[in-house]
């Protein structure tokens, strides 16, 4: 490019006539006039509207000043161009504006015939950014359609008006179905729709042709390349009058997975998600069916309930991965063990239920159960130790003349399977009218006990535990009875198992809690006296996340510390507990109170239970004291769980101590404390406050 600072430029004079007719001849917009040497000599007044720069401002400009320098070769080889010939042109250049802006300008060159320009050459040009912009972004849209028609989930095609011709097929065809768009323009409807979809593909695309405004939307299987069969999402749109078209548009998207986790959620929700048996609600229809259908053949039906003993032990011992492999493995013996056409699901837990179809007598729904506790009894084998299981199963039966409902058959052989855990375990049981008549008891107990609740028919007496070398009493247990306005005074075996088992334990639970603190500050414990009072709890109200708040603010309220308080929960109670259970007595013993276990000895992993609970009391049950001095197995248990709690720092309550060769014994041993009928039976709070501060002279006379 020429240097201007080589030379002036000879402005053209703009009052020239023969200039200014050359120039509007040959500009419909801006017009410049550019010498080689000296660049713009003339600028007309369009350059202010077009490049926002007066037209004086811009005399003398080069053109590598305002081009954009990848235009600025093409210039100067349009500029030769039209030295040469006398115009060259139209070209589409890029000019920076005023304001610092490219635009796009559509550019001619014309030699002037007038000799007094023979060294200049006239270019006009004008704005055309607004409409390359659009072809730009048009040019853009259609790429991105055409990528997006490749690479779209959705295949467009479209469909002649006699339904089966296909003028045009989108490329994404092949990514989704695997078809060529050749190959499936030659295919026909019946080759590709699946057969139970046919017809109703046809009567779609009918319907739509037939209506100017027609718009339908199904789903139906489509053939794959690979010869599978695809859920298609389809919409049909009539597109007739659209001359651009004229045709059906189909448009359609692969839904199979979408299909697939619906069917897996389906089957979620009637199926097991650990062994994938049937759940409850399936297997409740299957044995609404199966009664239906005994009704009519007029066979029997049995439902089997099984539940595997202990299996919360288990779980302890192999942890929950572990026990979790196991029930698989317990459904798949299971399987095996019933009948063909035998119903088999797992209800939660470690419950499972069969049912079994056109039985011909209750003899043979015995044998069944028999063989599945036979089959569950056989080792498992886990991380190469053999895991031994026993199954308790309740059976109820219906038959024609004794029909049941799915709801009742299901409650009855449940009934039938508690009533056989009662018995031991390890058995087999059969609703009957014992059965029935043992529920329905339990029942009119459990509505009664609401009531006592109520209306304050509980009463509390207290079991006096005292010290085996001075004789002074440490505490009281708080044991709960129930003064009944008919049966008299009932014990806690004629009410508690039904209050557990019903839930109704929790309320009652919270009004002994409440009794035993109000009666706790009467007496001064943790106060005026270094004495406890110790309250038995249930696994369930330990299970709920508000007893701790609940037992803290009762102290509280009746101002006695925490220590005045010992909190009682039996060894085969925690071995069904819930994990909540460990933290609560954690928190409990960290704030103060004192944890004992219950009939200690008489569980199934007692020292695990002692490691677990942070527990720093023992009591020893009853049925190892009686045998003191007389069975030497129970002399033997008692002294060493004595002597187990030396070593780890436990304090030892024998509990049941009803003769002196009892307390002998005890006392014997090292044994610290006891309670019993020979020391003081259980009676109100009027009679115990009279032996409050009385050592017991029974065991100061021996010391």
């Amino acid at each position: 490019m020429e240097n201007l600072s080589e030379g002036t430029p000879q402005i053209i004079d703009s009052s020239s006539s023969s200039f200014l007719e050359q120039l509007l001849r040959h500009s419909s917009d801006a017009a410049i006039v550019v010498h080689p040497k000296y660049g713009v000599t003339y600028a007309s007044p369009a350059i202010a509207d077009v490049l926002g720069i007066s037209p004086d401002a811009f005399l003398g400009r080069m053109a590598a000043e305002w081009i954009h320098s990848d235009d600025v070769a093409s210039m100067l080889e349009h500029r030769s161009a039209a030295e040469q010939s006398g115009h060259a042109g139209p070209i589409i250049i890029r000019g920076l504006h005023e304001d610092h802006t490219w635009r796009y300008f559509e550019a001619e060159w014309w030699r002037p015939d007038d000799s007094n320009f023979a060294d200049g050459t006239i270019l006009h040009f004008r704005d055309v950014s607004q409409r390359e912009r659009a072809r730009a972004e048009a040019a853009r849209s259609e790429a991105r359609l055409g990528a997006l028609l490749l690479e779209a989930s959705d295949v467009v095609m479209v469909i002649g008006k006699d339904g089966q011709q296909l003028s045009y097929v989108s490329p994404s065809i092949e990514r989704v179905m695997g078809w060529s768009t050749e190959l499936a323009s030659e295919l026909t409807w019946r080759q590709v729709i699946h057969p139970d979809h046919l017809q109703r593909w046809i009567d779609a695309v009918t319907s739509v042709a037939e209506d100017p405004e027609g718009r339908r939307q199904i789903e139906l299987k489509g053939l794959h390349k690979d010869g599978t069969w695809r859920w298609l999402d389809a919409s049909i749109l009539n597109r007739f009058e659209d001359p651009l078209i004229e045709g059906i548009i189909l448009h359609f998207h692969d839904v199979t997975p979408r299909h697939l986790a619906e069917q897996e959620l389906a089957r979620r929700s009637l199926h097991d998600s650990l062994t994938a048996l049937p759940n409850r609600v399936l297997f409740v229809d299957r044995l609404e069916s199966a009664l239906n259908r005994s009704q009519r053949s007029g066979g029997l039906v049995a439902l089997l309930y099984c539940d595997l003993d202990r299996f919360k032990n288990v779980n302890d011992t192999i942890g929950h991965g572990g026990a979790d492999l196991l029930l698989c493995e317990v459904a798949r013996r299971m399987e095996v063990a019933i009948r063909a056409g035998d119903s088999l699901a797992r209800l939660h837990g470690d419950e499972f239920v069969v049912c079994a179809e056109e039985i011909d007598s209750w003899e043979e729904a015995q044998i069944l159960a028999n063989r599945l506790r036979r089959d569950l009894a056989k080792p498992f084998i886990h991380d190469g130790r053999e895991i031994h299981l026993t199954t308790t199963i309740g059976i109820a039966i219906s038959s024609k003349d004794n029909p049941y409902s799915a709801s009742d058959l299901l409650e009855n052989a449940d009934a039938a399977m508690f009533v056989a855990k009662k018995g031991g375990r390890d058995r087999i049981a059969f609703y009957n009218e014992e059965v029935r008549s043992r529920e329905l008891s339990e029942l009119a107990i459990r509505d009664e006990i609401r009531g006592a609740i109520e209306n304050d028919q509980l009463v509390l007496h207290y079991q006096p535990i005292y010290d085996l070398t001075s004789g002074a009493l440490l505490g009281t247990e708080a044991l709960v009875r129930w003064q009944h306005p008919v049966r008299g005074l009932l014990y806690p075996g004629d009410f508690i198992p039904v209050a557990e088992e019903s839930g109704l334990i929790v309320a009652l639970g919270s009004w002994v809690i409440e009794s035993a603190m109000r009666q706790a500050n009467v007496w001064g414990f943790g106060t005026a006296r270094q004495a406890k009072m110790w309250i038995n709890f249930s696994a369930l109200q330990l299970e709920r996340i508000q007893i701790v708040d609940e037992i803290t603010e009762l102290l509280s309220r009746f101002a006695i510390p925490s220590r005045a308080i010992g909190i009682e929960i039996t060894e085969t109670a925690l071995i069904d507990a819930q994990p909540e259970i460990d933290t609560r007595l954690r928190i409990l013993r960290y704030l103060g109170y004192s944890i004992a276990i219950d009939d200690f000895g008489t569980g199934y992993s007692s020292l695990l239970y002692l490691r677990r609970y942070s527990a720093d009391t023992l009591k020893i049950d009853r049925a190892f004291v009686s045998g003191l001095g007389v069975s030497r197995d129970d002399t033997a248990i008692v002294s060493s769980l004595r002597g187990l709690a030396a070593m780890l720092e436990l304090r030892v309550v024998a509990e049941g101590v009803e003769t002196q060769d009892q307390l002998q014994a005890l006392r014997a041993m090292g044994c610290e404390s006891a309670s019993g009928y020979l020391l003081a039976k259980p009676a109100d709070a009027s009679v115990i406050t009279q032996l409050l501060d009385e050592p017991l002279e029974l065991i100061r006379s021996h010391s």
